[in-house]
């Protein structure tokens, strides 16, 4: 199949998340069973007769007018689009069901919590449902500015993500919550250039779990070569900002960089399955050299790296579900399969920073009710055409990257990293100046700690605003 063309970021996604999406599995662990596969077993004539569930009883709401407001960095729906007028429908209809006037209400991106946090001063709240971003999310609960919605959602349900009651998770309570977890991280790949090369298909790879740490290194080892003759490297096995990928590859082998201790968010300086993940990254740079340089030492090396795979010059790159659309000039078809797994690991990983929850502010009126007809209003049964759809559009070359696009769905590790700065010391130190691992996370881990207490070890006892 050629590339499908299309555009869609996440971001846009996220509108489909609120007023279309979906049941989309996700989080560690994760395999994604099918649990609704028709059987032609034969049923015994002697089976008693199965008592139908008891049926939920709908509570009465009647907002008396009040106002459900949305606020958002992107477009509500639209009725000139199918899913748009789909959604104001269903919108209407809940206005008349309930007595509410729901709005959404359009701001720029990361307004949204300096808006929370002004109305809280104020003891009034600027919206009833606010998404946000983890790494904004995390801080502004330890501060008290949003409530916890155990009580308002039955996360048991299985129409919910299947990842959710991990991500939306936060100090022991429920805060977060989403109709669909529709973002990870794996790895695309150029399709031409393997085929080229002569290099193993991935797809065969996982297929039979040979898709691994060595796999991925002999790959990029065949991938990196001279093309031209004059010396100088110019064909890269693989390209990404360093931070990225010692992150990424942190994952792939079953551990994280904070991890919690005793009740604690710790520094992982320690941790053996972390260490080897970071000596493997350093031999990807200083051992093998099949990593295109990070030169810049900033976001600059990201924006270089895309640009070197765009190019046909790199043989992989990690990268988040949406990105894939992104590469409209990229002449060479791409393809796109999990991270593969390290040597501790024994599942996929989809670690990413950019994931949006929605909470609800800690100074909401009537918060449970807006909380049930936020829920009445989500189009649950759309989730899976709408993931497919959005996959469709990232560029693949066939239907079997699109596939473990979907499967990656449910992989997804949503992360939140306060470390002062350290994840990119350590990075560019090991990459760039040969520094050990070990030397790196001793000469970091005070910094590390200190910006990890001051946003996830916070007092219990701090308390919402009144």
């Amino acid at each position: 199949m050629r590339k499908m063309k299309g555009f869609a970021t996440v971001l846009l996604t996220v509108v489909l998340v609120v007023v279309s999406a979906c049941s989309q599995n996700s989080g560690e662990g994760s395999e994604g069973t099918n649990d609704n596969k028709a059987t032609n077993a034969p049923v015994a004539e002697t089976a008693a007769p199965t008592e139908a569930p008891p049926e939920v009883e709908e509570p009465v709401i009647d907002m008396n007018g009040e106002t459900l407001k949305i606020i958002h960095w992107i477009d509500g729906p639209s009725e000139e689009t199918p899913e748009g007028a789909l959604a104001i429908a269903k919108w209407k209809e809940a206005e008349e069901k309930y007595n509410v006037k729901i709005v959404w209400e359009k701001v720029p991106w990361g307004e949204n919590i300096k808006m929370v946090t002004n109305a809280a001063l104020s003891g009034e709240s600027v919206a009833d449902i606010v998404p946000l971003d983890y790494y904004f999310a995390i801080p502004a609960i330890n501060q008290g500015l949003f409530m916890p919605v155990d009580d308002f959602f039955d996360f048991n349900d299985p129409k919910w993500p299947a990842g959710l009651k991990q991500h939306g998770m936060v100090n022991g309570k429920m805060y977060g919550f989403t109709s669909n977890i529709n973002n990870a991280s794996g790895i695309y790949y150029n399709k031409t250039l393997f085929e080229r090369e002569g290099l193993p298909d991935p797809h065969e790879l996982i297929a039979q779990d040979k898709w691994n740490w060595d796999a991925f290194l002999d790959i990029a080892k065949r991938a990196t070569k001279d093309t031209n003759g004059d010396g100088v490297i110019d064909q890269w096995g693989l390209t990404n900002i360093a931070s990225n990928l010692s992150r990424i590859l942190i994952h792939s082998n079953d551990s994280a960089i904070i991890q919690q201790k005793d009740g604690k968010h710790v520094y992982a300086y320690d941790d053996p399955n972390l260490l080897e993940a970071l000596r493997f990254f350093s031999d990807l740079f200083n051992v093998h050299k099949v990593v295109a340089p990070n030169k810049n030492e900033n976001f600059e090396d990201y924006n270089e790296s895309q640009t070197l795979f765009n190019s046909g010059k790199a043989a992989m790159v990690t990268g988040e579900l949406w990105e894939g659309a992104t590469r409209t000039t990229m002449t060479d078809e791409q393809g796109f399969v999990f991270f593969p797994k390290g040597p501790k690991a024994t599942k996929w990983q989809g670690s990413i920073e950019n994931y949006v929850q929605f909470y609800i502010p800690a100074n909401v009126k009537r918060a449970k009710e807006k909380a049930y007809i936020w829920e009445q209003i989500q189009m649950w049964d759309r989730v899976e055409p709408n993931n497919r759809e959005e996959s469709e559009k990232q560029l693949l070359a066939d239907e079997q990257d699109i596939e473990v696009m979907l499967e990656a769905m449910k992989h997804a590790e949503p992360i939140f990293l306060p470390l002062g700065g350290a994840l990119g010391d350590i990075s560019y130190s090991i990459a760039n100046r040969g520094e050990s691992p070990e030397t790196a996370l001793e000469r970091t881990k005070q910094i590390a700690q200190d910006a990890i207490d001051a946003d996830l070890n916070k007092p219990a006892d701090a308390a919402a605003p009144q």
